[in-house]
C-alpha cells in the first residue's frame, strides 16, 4: 500500500493531506504547504514512506519528486518544478 502526502489548492491558500486528513491550517503558497506536510511528517513519522503528490487545478495528482530530491543533503531547499 503507497501512502500519499498530497499538497493540494484550497479556496483560502493550500492544504496538505496526510493519509486522508486534511491539516488544520491552510498557507499562502504551496511551498509553504508542503514545508508543513514536511515537518509534520518528520515529527510524527513516517516521512521516509509518503510520496508527495500535488494536485493541479485540472484536478489531477502529480508525483512531486522522491523524498531525497525533495530535500538535498538536508540544505533545507525544497525543489518541486
Amino acid at each position: 500500500m503507497q501512502n500519499y502526502c498530497d499538497i493540494m489548492p484550497h479556496v483560502t491558500g493550500w492544504v496538505y493531506v496526510i493519509d486522508g486528513v486534511q491539516s488544520a491550517s491552510s498557507y499562502h503558497t504551496y511551498e509553504l504547504a508542503l514545508e508543513a506536510a514536511r515537518t509534520q511528517l518528520r515529527s510524527h513519522g513516517g516521512y521516509e514512506t509518503k510520496i508527495f503528490r500535488r494536485q493541479g487545478l485540472n484536478g489531477n495528482m502529480t508525483l512531486i519528486q522522491s523524498v531525497s530530491a525533495i530535500q538535498p543533503n538536508n540544505s533545507g531547499v525544497v525543489a518541486h518544478r
